[in-house]
């Protein structure tokens, strides 16, 4: 059975056409640059399934009169377009129970369902309890096998589910009746109980936006070996969007897809994992590699290596990955499998705060900045009221969540006229000018003929 979206003239899309044959059964990873289209289709499929999608997750201001997307779901067609009163898309049609009952769509963090099911999990507590007092629960044995699987443990081998309205809750039992519910694991380990309830339920199209999120870069591969398994044996399709390079190392030859975009146009179309690693990441015969965290921590290393980018011998290429254990995750994989480069070519720099973590104290490859970070820095100096920093003109901000990231952002804003990145980065290095100094001795090195970490 065919499922195809066609969206039209929605934000910056003029066209965007995606395909899935759901008789396969398989996996459909989707990559593509940032703000390319990704989440727009994610958010397209499930407004079949939820026709509020819209209301709930976005403005209304990426809809003209001319948007419209369109449904072919089996030999059903749906039609949505723009309805001037509501400025949304809707149709006077009546969606199927089976096109309905067929899709799961699980959007990113704060939208995903899978965010909301805290207070219901909260509220079946005290069922919870009985149902220990006795012992009216069971092993889900499956359920552990995969737990184990993903994360290499044994930490779920005392997993239990019990049964309440019909609907299956999990929890470890620990000694003299102590336990953890499922909300009370980690945030990755808590979504990956949530995709197996989905894959349960036999939904046919089960759709994730950022796949990735909470799992570290060996978790990553694991699932997706075991989702390529479930799959087959309960005869589901799973559709996700990652930015994972581990991921999709680990995709097969017609499970990876490449969204592309020229002049509106967005494209979804099979693609090799070399080519996909060459267009997202560059990855053009680079002799050495520097791995780090995020956007911000390369564009330090690159300001920090302008000075004498010009005399390095070899030519490299700085990527930011992710988090931590992502960073170091990738490189040990990189060590075993050679995907960049032999093993000694490739330096992972992280933030200053994680110098003290076995990641960085136990590999000679790993190596840290001499900043905390830079918004963290940044932020310090700023509350000390240091004459280098440009006050900014409303600081309400600093109240506000991440008040490190927010203050960067707005320094940095070009329309603030404030300060350069480069001059972020200037300032705080004269702060730690000793310990700047050593840290790039240690990229001149690495990045020196014949050297290797």
């Amino acid at each position: 059975m065919i499922f195809e979206i066609i969206i039209k003239n929605v934000q910056h899309i003029s066209e965007l056409s995606y395909s899935v044959d759901l008789s396969k059964n398989k996996l459909n990873g989707i990559v593509g640059k940032n703000g390319v289209g990704k989440t727009t289709l994610i958010k397209a499929i499930n407004n079949l399934q939820s026709t509020d999608t819209y209301q709930k997750t976005a403005s209304p201001y990426i809809f003209s009169e001319s948007s419209q997307i369109i449904y072919k779901f089996g030999n059903d067609s749906y039609e949505f377009n723009f309805n001037e009163k509501l400025n949304l898309i809707d149709t006077k049609q009546i969606i199927s129970s089976t096109a309905k009952n067929s899709i799961f769509v699980e959007l990113p963090i704060p939208h995903g369902k899978r965010f909301s099911h805290f207070q219901k999990l909260g509220n079946i507590d005290e069922e919870l309890r009985k149902s220990i007092a006795i012992e009216s629960f069971v092993a889900p044995n499956e359920l552990i096998e995969f737990l184990s699987n993903v994360y290499d443990s044994n930490r779920f081998d005392n997993l239990k589910e019990f049964s309440f309205k019909g609907e299956k809750y999990y929890f470890i039992l620990k000694d003299n009746d102590y336990y953890i519910r499922e909300d009370y694991f980690s945030s990755g380990e808590y979504f990956v109980v949530s995709l197996y309830k989905l894959i349960q339920g036999r939904k046919k199209c089960i759709t994730i936006d950022e796949i990735d999120i909470s799992l570290d870069a060996h978790a990553q591969v694991n699932l997706i070996k075991q989702l390529r398994m479930f799959c087959d044996q309960y005869e589901v399709n799973i559709i996700f969007t990652t930015h994972s390079l581990p991921l999709m190392k680990t995709l097969q030859t017609d499970e990876l897809f490449y969204m592309g975009e020229s002049d509106g146009i967005v494209t979804v179309e099979a693609k090799s994992y070399n080519y996909v690693k060459s267009l997202l990441f560059g990855f053009y015969g680079w002799d050495k590699y520097i791995l780090t965290e995020d956007e911000v921590l390369k564009d330090y290393l690159e300001h920090t290596m302008s000075s004498f980018q010009s005399s390095v011998f070899y030519k490299f290429k700085v990527i930011y990955i992710g988090g931590a254990d992502q960073v170091v995750g990738l490189m040990r994989r990189n060590n075993d499998e050679h995907f960049f480069t032999e093993a000694g070519n490739v330096l992972c720099v992280l933030d200053g705060d994680q110098r003290d973590y076995r990641r960085v104290t136990h590999n000679s490859n790993v190596i840290c900045t001499p900043l905390e970070s830079v918004e963290k820095d940044l932020l310090k100096f700023y509350q000390l009221k240091d004459e280098g920093i440009p006050r900014v003109e409303n600081e309400n901000f600093l109240n506000q969540n991440d008040p490190d990231k927010k203050l960067y952002k707005e320094l940095t804003k070009p329309r603030n006229k404030l300060m350069a990145k480069g001059d972020v980065f200037d300032f705080l290095n004269q702060k730690v000018d000793k310990e700047y100094t050593e840290f790039k001795q240690k990229i001149i090195e690495f990045l020196t003929a014949n050297s290797k970490v």
